[in-house]
Order: C-alpha cells, then structure tokens, then sequence
C-alpha cells in the first residue's frame, strides 16, 4: 500500500498539499480512468491541456492530482482532494507509475530501438536473438508480454501503461524486453526513467516534421534515448549504447565521458569513424536470402538470415551489435538471427500467379521508399512498380519527395490513398505527383492516380508480369485505412491474397 506521504518521501521534488494517509494505487493521465485510488497527473501535452480536466476528476473521486498549474490546484483543494505540485509535470506520469509497480525495469535487460527507420524490424529480431531469456516486445505491430499479446495502440505506450505492461511481463518470469521509443515519447517523457541496458540509434531523416517542426527538433528527441542509459533512478549498471555509424548525424551524439558504445556499419558512408566496433564486409543479397559477413573487433562472423533487402542488412546488424553489447556469444547470437522469422509488414513477399513478386511494406518516408525500393530493384528481372500514398493531416513536405523517390527509381507508378484522415486524399495524390513531375518527364502510363487504394493495388497487380514486381508501400501491417472520423477495415496483404485467389480460380 502506497500513501501521498510516502511518495512525498521518495520524490521531495513534489510539495504536497493535503492528507499524506491518502492510499494511491494507481496513476492515470486519462480523465475518463479516474476512479477512487487513482492519482491524476493533468499533463499539457502537444494538442490537449489536463489541467482543464481536473474538476471533472474530482467529480470522478480521484484520490489526488498533481499539477502544474496553481489554478487547476486549487480547484481540487477546494473539494478538498489533496494536491501535487511539480514544475513541470510531464516526466511524472512514467515516473510514478515505475514506482507503484516497484521498478520492473530493473528485473529486466531492457533494449530500447530509437530511429526514423528499422525500429519494428530491429526488435523483432532482438526478441527472437533474446528468446533465451524470455523476452517481450513493445512497438509499433504489437505488445507482447508473456500474459497476452495483441495489436499495439502506439509504438511507445504512455508512462502508466509502460510500466504496467513491464510488470507484467517479470511477473511471468520474462528476463527481457526488445521495445521501440518513438521520438514522440521521447519528447513527452513517456519512457521517463526508464533503465535501458542497451539504447540502439538506427538512423535518422526526415519524419514528422509536423510535430518536432524541425530535424534538428526531432534529432534533440531522439538523442534523449541515451539518458535513459544513466543516472540515480537506475537500479543497475549504466547501459551501453549502440549507434549506426553510417549515420553522419550521430557522430557527436556520444560524449567522451558518455555511455559505452558499440558502434556499427554496413558500409554507406565513404569515410566512416574510425572507432567501429562490429563492420560488414561482405554481402550476398538475393530473393532467398541474405549472407553477410563482418569483422567484430578482429574475429569474423558470418550470419545468414532469410530476410531479404539491403535495409534488413543494417536490421540484422543492429540487432547483432544489441547482443554483443549485452556481452553474448557472438555465435550463439548468429546462430539465433539466422532462425528469426519475417517480420510481418516488413518486406513480405508474395508470388503473384503470372511469375511477378508482390511486396508489402510500410515505408512511408522518401528515405524508407527508397531503401525499400533500392531492395527490390536486387532481386527484380523485369518492371519494378511502386503502390503508395501518403498520411493525411501529417508532414506536407515529404509528399513531393515521395513522388521524386517513386520517379527516379521505379519504373511505373501507381499515386493513391495512405489514411487520408481529414485532408482531401485527391489533393494529397497531387502533392504527391508534383514531386513526381519535377523529377522526370511522365512518358505514358509511367504514372497513375487511383484515389481508391484498393482498386490501384488490384490494377497495379493486373499489369504485372514475369520478372515483376509489384512494390506496396506505406501501411505494411496495418488493417484499416482513415478517412475523415472513420476506421475502416483495408489490409493491403489480403488485398493481395484475394487478388491471387480469384486469379487462380478463374
């Protein structure tokens, strides 16, 4: 049983006004979970403020609230619910509900993938290289936790639900956990105090510039993941992290006096740093398979993995470079790589009866469409044609150079629907075409708009033959599509599997 008092004690940075014997056995940021025992922590986030909500969780009967905002304190006073006052509130969702569940990241090795891409396949493959010791996963396809395993609502859960779900999994015995941290959560301190064993930087380009306004904004948060590596709220020993060194924009992320830090390449940059730890140096990519073979510190290890594409050379290897960070047997972690499975969205492949390839995957930035594409373009005989679109009521500036990456590298286009949520999706195909335009003269029937996503998907199939293949990008995994203030059912994957159904029967 935890009392206002108590967590007075633990965290003197919260004045507390009011009965320090009220009992708290819960911590919520959602106004409508309130109930008796819960704490209310009224957090101004990026479109709501809660501290407009909290008359409506004294209503509700909420034990306390802790604010920021002296008027929205006062108004839960004067009812005579007990208050917490902090400057800034953010961090204490995640920060409180850590310790209600009594630390379970400590009982944990906990990986935190970081990136603009990768971040789903990198876990994915972690879990599976950590299956050893039981491991959960936490991302953007689905939460497992050794109890249950379902869609995910978000990449990076919000701080109460975090911690919940990590106590769930030591509580049946998990001993690790593989997760993605978005930039978003990073930002809002929703992963705050988290104990990472290992923080792993993918990549970074551009990507929701709509809310970080900038990619030196979005850089900030992301490199916020290496705090969690560090400091008086561990229970362990500082973490170790592990970063792309064919990204130029991390260079300077890690201090002399920073974390430890394993560094890695696959080989896209000319003069990479000269302090690599695990480096490719030899590749063989086909529609099959991948072989790869690196030089770790002086000794070569070889991994072969039927994942496909050149960007799931750079998954693989961060996923190596998490298990020699946490010390493993470098063969024992190959050994595993080579058993993990595909990751679903992520480059998944299908034969289409007419000798063509249909791929989906869930590139949906002008560096992911590219890699994606660059990937299949490896194993490609014939056409190489492209299916996307982009989100609505999301960063404008990328739809032109979507459309520039989709003319300089495939060679016939179909523009459609991604979720085009409240915006117009036949103006967000424009913007997109703009880009495509101003890249290369059209010739005929290189490009396409299909507003209707489904019908340019089975277009675009229909026109595929020997040696294609048919690229659709942008959803991956998911199984709706929004449009205005409707979820509707849409899976690009069964649009394919119907598609070839109905072929092969006529």
């Amino acid at each position: 049983m935890v009392t206002l008092g108590t967590l007075s004690e633990r965290f003197p940075s919260l004045r507390l006004d009011g009965a320090a014997e009220t009992v708290v056995r819960r911590v919520v940021v959602d106004s409508r979970d309130c109930d008796a025992g819960a704490l209310f922590v009224a957090v101004k986030g990026h479109a709501i403020d809660g501290h407009r909500y909290v008359a409506d969780v004294v209503t509700a009967g909420c034990a306390a609230v802790l604010v920021s905002d002296p008027a929205a304190g006062a108004i839960a006073a004067d009812a005579g619910v007990p208050v917490f006052t902090a400057a800034d509130t953010r961090p204490w969702p995640a920060r409180l509900a850590r310790d209600l569940n009594d630390r379970p990241d400590a009982s944990l090795k906990v990986i935190g993938v970081t990136g603009t891409n990768g971040k789903t396949t990198t876990t994915f493959l972690t879990r599976d290289m950590l299956a050893g010791f039981g491991c959960g996963l936490l991302g953007t396809i689905r939460y497992e936790t050794g109890a249950q395993s379902g869609a995910a609502p978000l990449t990076t859960p919000d701080g109460p639900a975090l911690y919940g779900l990590l106590a769930e999994m030591r509580d049946h015995g998990l001993g690790a956990i593989a997760m993605e941290i978005s930039s978003h959560a990073l930002d809002q301190s929703r992963v705050a105090d988290l104990a990472l064993d290992v923080a792993v930087m993918t990549n970074l380009s551009r990507d929701h510039l709509d809310y970080h306004g900038s990619l030196d904004s979005y850089l900030a948060a992301k490199v916020r993941i290496l705090d969690l590596l560090d400091g008086e709220h561990r229970d362990k020993e500082p973490g170790v992290a592990v970063i792309n060194a064919d990204e130029p924009l991390f260079d300077d992320v890690i201090a002399a006096d920073g974390p430890r830090c394993v560094r890695y390449r696959v080989g896209h940059r000319v003069k990479p740093p000269s302090d690599v730890d695990l480096c490719l140096v030899d590749s063989d990519l086909s529609a099959d398979g991948t072989t790869l073979r690196y030089d770790y510190r002086g000794r070569t290890l070889a991994l072969s993995s039927r994942l496909v594409g050149r960007f799931n050379v750079e998954n693989l290897t961060a996923a190596l470079a998490v298990g020699l960070a946490l010390d493993l047997d470098p063969d024992a972690c190959t050994a595993a790589l080579a058993a993990a499975g595909q990751v679903p969205g992520r480059i998944e492949i299908f034969a289409l009866p007419q000798g063509a390839s249909a791929v989906v995957d869930y590139a949906h930035t002008p560096e992911a469409l590219a890699a994606v594409l660059d990937s299949c373009r490896d194993f490609t005989s014939g056409r190489l044609i492209v299916v996307f679109g982009c989100g609505g009521d999301r960063d404008r500036g990328k739809r032109a150079e979507m459309g520039a990456v989709a003319a300089r590298l495939a060679d016939d286009t179909w523009i459609t629907s991604d979720n085009p949520r409240s915006e117009d999706p036949a103006s967000i195909c424009d913007m997109i075409y703009f880009g495509f335009r101003a890249e290369t003269d059209v010739r005929a029937g290189a490009c396409r708009v299909e507003v209707d996503r489904t019908r340019a998907i089975r277009s675009a199939l229909a026109v595929a033959g020997d040696g294609d293949t048919v690229v659709i990008a942008g959803k991956g995994h998911e199984d709706y599509q929004i449009i205005g203030d409707q979820r509707l059912d849409l899976d690009d994957r069964e649009i394919v599997r119907d598609w070839i159904g109905e072929v092969a029967h006529g």
